[in-house]
C-alpha cells in the first residue's frame, strides 16, 4: 500500500501493478479489512485515469467490506471516497452528502479519544472531509461556504504539521479566491503553495498549482513566465505517465497560445493530444481538440479538414450545451436547498438563542429579587414590581419576535413542500400526457403481431419516444431521440412527435425522406417562435412497410436500421456497401442514417432514403444510443454496438416477445448497480404475409 501511496502521482504504471497485487494478496487470504483496501486502492487508480462510473463501484465494494470488518476509520474513509467520486460526475447532493457522512465518522472516532496513528487518521480524515465539502460548495457557487470549510481544514492541517496538506489547501483556497475574481488573494495562495511543493515531493500537486497560478487574470506574472509554468507542468503530467493531466495540459496550451505557436508545435502537440483522447478513450477533451483542430486546419487553408472538424465540433458543443444547460439546472437546484436549509438553520438557532436568553434573564431577575427583599423590604418590592411590568413585556415582545419567527419558518417550509408537490405532480401528469400520445405495443401489435417494444426512460419522462401511424396499405414506425431527457426532452418529444403527425396526416407525405425533410421545417418553424436560436431537434430512424409489396423504405438522422437476414439471400454487393456482421446461419446488415439531425443544424441537407425488399424471415431493428452508450460490466465501459448485434444475432431465432426477455436481462446484467444515463427505446419485428 505504501508503494502505492508512493507511485500514485509518479508513475501510473507501477501504481496500477501495485493496488493489482493488493487486491491479489486480498482475495487470496479472504481478509474482509484487506478486500476493503484494495478496492480503495483500485478505486483511486481508476479516478485518476478519468474511470468515474468504475471508480465509484469499486469505492461502493471498499465501503461494503470495511463494514463487515468493523473498521470505523476505513468506512469514514470509504464515505469521502464515494464523495469525491461523485463530484466527478457532477452529482453535487450526493457528494455532499458521503461527505458529511465523512466527518460525521471521523469526528465521532475522535470523540473516543483514540493514540498513535488512529489520532493521526481520524484528523486526517477530519482536514480531507472539510476540504471535499468546501470544494462541493465551490462547484455549486457557494463560495463564501466554501472558503469556510476549505479554512477549517487549513487550520486542521497546520495544527497537525502536514506541509502536503497545507499546501493542498492553499492551492484550493487560491482557485476558490480566482473564482471570485480576487486577484491579489488567490495570486498571495498560490505562492504560499508552491513554496510548499518546491521542498516536498507531490508532482500532482506542484502541476496543479502551476497550470492554476499561470492562467490566472490580473497575476504580476510575465508572459514568459506563464509560458514557462505551463511548459513546465506538462512535463510533469508527462513524467508522471498521467495521461489526462497531459491532455489537458495540451488543450490549454493550444487554446491559449495558438496565434503564437509555430505550425510544427501545434500539429505535434495536437497529434499527441488525438492519440491521447483516442488510446485513453477521453471524450470530454474532444470539443475542445475539433475546435482547435478547425482553427489548424484553416491556418494551413485545408478547409475541406477545417469544415470536417468544424462539423464534428458544433456536434459535440450541441451536446455539451444541453448538459451544461441541465448541469445549471441540477446546480441551482442543489444551491436552492443548501441555501434554504441554512437559512432555516439560521433561524433555528436565533429561536433556541432568544428562549434561552428569555429564560437567563427571569433567573437573573428572581436572585435579584430576592435580595432586594431582604436588603431593604417593601422599597424594593415596588421596584421589584416595576422590573416584573418591564421583564414582561420584554417578554411578549421576545415570545411575538419567536412566534413572527415560527411563522416565517414555518410558511417558508409550507412553499418548499408545496413547490416540490407541484413539481412532482406536474412531471407525473407530463408522464401521463407522454403516455397518451405514445402508441401502447397493443396498437401495434394489431398490425405487426411479431414485434416487441424495450422501453425504459431514464426519469419519470423521457426525450426518447416510438411513433407509429396506418395508412392504407402502409405502415410507418420510427424510434427517435430528443435532445436531453427528462422534462428537458418529453417537451422536445411533444414537438417533434406532433411534428410527425401532421406531416403524415396533415400534409399527407408517405416517402420516408420527405417525412423527414418537413418534420424538421416545422421543428424548427416551432422553436423560432421563441425568439431564441433553439438547436434542439431529434436524431430517429423512421420506415415505411408496405404489406402489400413487402418493400420497407427507410430513411434515418444520425440513427439506423439493423436487418438480420438468412446469410445464403444476401446480395453479395450488401458485402462491400453495409456494415455487416456474420452469424452462423444469418448476418445482421446496417443501413445506417444522414449525418445530420432533424432540428437547426450548421448545413441542412435533403434527407436520402433508401428501398429494401424484405425476405420471408427476415427481422427489423430501430433504436436509439441509450443501451449502446450505458456503463456497466466489470471496468465499467459503455455497452457498444457490437456487443448488442451479436446478441441480437445469437437470439433471432427467438419467438419476438422471448428476444425482449433475453434482451432487457442482458441490459440489466451489464448495467449492474450504475445507473441509467439516458433513456432508452429498441423496437423489433418481423412482418408476415
Amino acid at each position: 500500500m505504501d508503494l502505492f501511496d508512493e507511485y500514485e502521482y509518479q508513475d501510473t504504471l507501477l501504481a496500477r501493478i501495485y493496488a493489482d497485487s493488493i487486491m491479489y494478496f486480498a482475495k487470496k487470504y479472504k481478509s474482509n479489512w484487506l478486500l476493503g483496501r484494495a478496492y480503495q486502492y483500485k478505486g483511486w487508480y481508476f479516478q485518476d485515469r478519468a474511470k468515474f462510473q468504475t471508480a465509484n463501484s469499486h469505492f461502493y465494494k471498499s465501503l461494503s467490506y470495511l463494514r463487515k470488518a468493523k473498521d470505523a476509520q476505513g468506512v469514514a474513509d470509504a464515505y469521502g471516497n464515494l464523495g469525491n467520486s461523485y463530484l466527478d460526475v457532477d452529482e453535487y447532493q450526493k457528494s455532499l452528502n458521503s461527505q458529511l457522512l465523512s466527518l460525521t465518522a471521523n469526528e465521532n472516532i475522535l470523540k473516543g479519544n483514540p493514540t498513535g496513528d488512529a489520532l493521526l487518521n481520524a484528523r486526517r480524515g477530519v482536514t480531507y472531509a472539510l476540504s471535499n465539502i468546501g470544494e462541493v460548495f465551490g462547484e455549486i457557487g457557494m463560495y463564501e461556504k466554501a472558503l469556510e470549510y476549505e479554512y477549517r481544514s487549513l487550520n486542521y492541517e497546520i495544527e497537525a504539521g502536514s506541509k502536503k496538506g497545507e499546501a493542498i489547501s492553499y492551492n484550493a483556497i487560491a482557485k476558490l479566491h480566482k473564482e471570485f475574481g480576487v486577484s491579489d488573494s488567490s495570486e498571495f495562495y498560490f505562492l504560499k503553495a508552491m513554496e510548499i511543493y518546491k521542498r516536498i515531493p507531490n508532482q500532482y500537486g506542484f502541476s496543479s498549482t502551476l497550470m492554476e497560478y499561470s492562467t490566472l487574470e490580473g497575476s504580476n506574472l510575465t508572459e514568459e513566465r506563464k509560458i514557462e509554468m505551463i511548459n513546465q507542468a506538462h512535463q510533469i503530467r508527462i513524467d508522471m505517465g498521467d495521461a489526462h493531466g497531459e491532455a489537458e495540459v495540451l488543450v490549454e496550451i493550444c487554446s491559449i497560445y495558438f496565434d503564437d505557436l509555430s505550425t510544427d508545435s501545434l500539429s505535434s502537440m495536437l497529434e499527441r493530444c488525438y492519440e491521447i483522447i483516442e488510446t485513453e478513450e477521453l471524450e470530454s477533451f474532444r470539443e475542445d481538440y475539433f475546435k482547435i483542430y478547425s482553427k489548424y486546419n484553416s491556418r494551413l487553408g485545408k478547409f475541406q479538414s477545417a469544415f470536417f472538424a468544424l462539423e464534428n465540433y458544433l456536434e459535440l458543443k450541441a451536446v455539451s450545451d444541453e448538459k451544461q444547460r441541465t448541469h445549471d439546472l441540477i446546480v441551482g437546484d442543489v444551491k436552492y436547498q443548501l441555501e434554504n436549509k441554512y437559512y432555516n438553520d439560521s433561524l433555528q438557532s436565533q429561536n433556541e438563542f432568544a428562549v434561552k436568553e428569555t429564560k437567563h434573564a427571569k433567573d437573573i431577575a428572581y436572585i435579584q429579587n430576592a435580595v432586594y427583599l431582604g436588603v431593604i423590604g417593601f422599597i424594593v418590592l415596588i421596584v421589584s414590581l416595576f422590573y416584573f411590568i418591564g421583564s414582561n413585556r420584554r417578554k411578549n415582545r421576545l415570545n411575538v419576535i419567536l412566534s413572527e419567527k415560527n411563522t416565517v419558518i414555518q410558511e417558508q417550509k409550507s412553499v418548499v413542500d408545496e413547490k416540490n408537490q407541484s413539481i412532482s405532480d406536474s412531471i407525473n401528469y407530463a408522464r401521463r400526457l407522454q403516455a397518451a400520445i405514445l402508441p401502447t405495443s397493443e396498437q401495434i401489435n394489431q398490425f405487426l403481431p411479431n414485434s416487441f417494444l424495450f422501453f425504459r426512460p431514464k426519469d419519470v419522462v423521457s426525450g426518447d419516444f416510438h411513433w407509429f401511424e396506418n395508412k392504407g396499405d402502409l405502415i410507418f414506425l420510427a424510434v427517435a431521440d430528443c435532445t436531453g431527457h427528462g422534462v428537458p426532452g418529453a417537451m422536445v418529444s411533444v414537438v417533434c412527435s406532433n411534428a410527425l403527425n401532421r406531416t403524415v396526416n396533415e400534409f399527407g407525405l408517405i416517402r420516408p425522406k420527405d417525412i423527414l425533410d418537413k418534420t424538421r421545417e416545422l421543428v424548427i418553424d416551432t422553436f423560432a417562435k421563441s425568439g431564441d436560436k433553439v438547436t434542439d431537434g431529434m436524431d430517429i430512424s423512421l420506415v415505411s412497410i408496405n404489406k402489400k409489396t413487402r418493400q420497407v423504405v427507410f430513411a434515418g438522422a444520425h440513427n439506423s436500421l439493423w436487418i438480420i437476414r438468412d446469410s445464403d439471400k444476401i446480395d453479395p454487393s450488401l458485402f462491400e456497401e453495409r456494415r455487416l456482421m456474420k452469424g452462423d446461419k444469418r448476418s445482421l446488415i446496417e443501413y445506417k442514417g444522414d449525418k445530420q439531425p432533424v432540428g437547426l443544424y450548421a448545413e441542412l441537407n435533403k434527407f436520402s432514403e433508401v428501398e429494401i425488399d424484405l425476405d420471408e424471415n427476415d427481422i427489423l431493428y430501430l433504436f436509439s444510443d441509450g443501451l449502446i452508450d450505458q456503463f456497466g460490466g466489470e471496468k465499467g465501459k459503455k455497452f457498444k454496438s457490437v456487443p448488442f448485434k451479436k446478441g441480437l444475432l445469437e437470439n433471432c431465432e427467438l419467438p419476438m416477445a422471448m428476444q425482449k426477455t433475453k434482451l432487457v436481462k442482458t441490459f440489466d446484467d451489464w448495467q449492474g448497480d450504475q445507473d441509467q444515463i439516458d433513456d432508452i427505446c429498441v423496437m423489433g419485428f418481423r412482418v408476415l404475409n
